[in-house]
């Protein structure tokens, strides 16, 4: 039971994780027809810093610096 149990939240892990690369690789195609910017990781009792602008790959692929991620500029920032 426990092996079946283990190889459950693995494959359940497994598939979040691609599931995350999957909508990062999603925005960075939406950034071609929205607008989008580069923000830091959610944080908590931090205040933000502002955003920053997306660079772009020769395929036109939208992406940003280490340490930063592609968001939406339209979502709501706390």
């Amino acid at each position: 039971m426990k092996p079946l149990l283990f190889l459950a939240m693995i494959s359940t892990l497994l598939a979040a994780c691609a599931e995350k690369e999957k909508s990062s690789v999603d925005l960075a195609l939406a950034c071609q027809l929205n607008t989008c910017v580069c923000a830091g990781p959610d944080k908590l009792f931090v205040k933000k810093d502002d955003p920053e602008p997306v660079l772009w790959k020769e395929n036109g692929d939208a992406y940003c610096p280490e340490g930063l991620e592609l968001k939406l500029a339209n979502e709501k920032r706390n």
